[in-house]
């Protein structure tokens, strides 16, 4: 069975500055045939990032990504997050939008920024 990821924009822009491990680990999801996606969210964060000279680059990362956009169940999903964890860890609605776009789609988040999800109902991977 295919895993089916959503990667978060931290391992992407690790990508991107070519940094090994991320290399590697996108490369051997890509071989595997993982299902990968990306949230429109994070897909915004990339590209609000994006450096002169970048743009082939990041065009050809992204097209590598199924992206998700948000439908109303990611949207309650997100706001019973940030009811929950706004106070206690400053959970902002970016990263509650990627989170249940995650739980939603039921896919395995991807990411090094454990500390951003302190959802106990998503499956995170830290890649490296």
């Amino acid at each position: 069975m295919k895993k089916s990821l959503i990667v978060d924009s931290d391992v992407l822009i690790d990508h991107l500055r070519k940094d090994k491990n991320a290399l590697h680990f996108l490369t051997s999801e890509v071989e595997k045939e993982s299902l990968l996606f990306i949230s429109v969210i994070s897909r915004v964060e990339i590209l609000a990032g994006l450096r002169k000279g970048e743009e082939d680059a990041v065009n050809s990362l992204l097209a590598l990504l199924t992206p998700v956009n948000v439908d109303t169940a990611i949207a309650d999903k997100a706001g019973d997050y940030l009811r929950k964890f706004s106070k206690s860890h400053a959970l902002n609605i970016g990263d509650a939008l990627i989170a249940a776009t995650s739980k939603e789609m039921g896919l395995k988040l991807v990411t090094k920024n454990i500390k951003h999800y302190p959802m106990k109902d998503i499956e995170i991977l830290k890649p490296y």
